[in-house]
């Protein structure tokens, strides 16, 4: 299958501390990956490095056969990364439809450059209805999004970046604080995504039954290094990965 993303050899530590050490992982285009690990294993820290927000101390980031090396996240985010954040990152007192708007505004390049600023602003409208739309938001598009229980606000969230049409989307822990009902519905949002909209998934989760059941390959960190990377089935047999989360007893 061919690499969508690829990273070679990721070092990065704060004041002494390690958080990635030799990280080395492909995602290939229509894969559904999972990052899982304990806490402080470097998850978040592996997203901050592929979205920009960290440059490595060593190695190296792919996107679509490009170097990342010196890209903004704004640069990224361009070319078609995507990402959510682990806490809530949504304009809470603008309505859900503006609020996805903005993420439509990363699909521009895509339009005319020459398009009058109402035309420009009927396509803008347009895309981001149809992204409420499939993710079953438009009865709540002139709500500010604050207003929203907290897992239409995750969902706000997600729309958002599929708005900017990425071809691979970065989750940090999108099924957070979510019902059963509600992750349910995420994750069929999700897969339909990738089947419909051609959107690569890249996630950290804690739900591992959800990984498990989801994710079409796992990466599992611990302390920065990389114990298992493979199918899901290998989690539940591979002993490093068990006693990480387990202990020895």
């Amino acid at each position: 299958m061919e690499p969508i993303l690829e990273t070679r050899n990721l070092h990065l530590s704060f004041k002494g501390v390690k958080a990635l050490t030799g990280v080395e992982f492909a995602v290939h285009k229509g894969e559904f990956f999972a990052v899982i690990g304990p806490n402080g294993a470097g998850k978040t820290t592996l997203l901050n490095v592929l979205s920009g927000v960290y440059e490595p101390e060593r190695g190296e980031v792919s996107f679509l056969g490009q170097s990342l090396k010196g890209k903004s996240p704004q640069e990224r985010a361009r070319m078609g990364l995507g990402r959510t954040f682990q806490g809530l990152e949504i304009f809470r007192g603008m309505s859900v439809l503006d609020n996805v708007k903005l993420g439509a505004e990363l699909a521009l390049p895509a339009y005319p450059l020459a398009l009058p600023r109402r035309e420009r602003e009927e396509r803008l409208r347009a895309w981001a209805e149809e992204v409420l739309d499939y993710l079953h938001l438009s009865p709540f598009r002139h709500l500010p999004a604050g207003m929203l229980p907290y897992g239409l606000q995750k969902r706000v969230e997600v729309a958002r970046a599929l708005a900017g049409r990425p071809q691979l989307l970065l989750l940090d822990e999108p099924m957070a604080g979510l019902s059963l009902e509600e992750k349910q519905d995420l994750a069929r949002f999700l897969l339909d995504a990738r089947e419909e909209w051609g959107v690569t998934l890249l996630w950290v989760e804690h739900d591992l039954r959800a990984v498990l059941e989801l994710s079409d390959r796992v990466l599992v960190l611990s302390y920065g290094e990389a114990l298992y990377y493979g199918p899901p089935e290998g989690v539940r047999r591979d002993p490093k990965v068990v006693e990480a989360y387990l202990g020895h007893a």
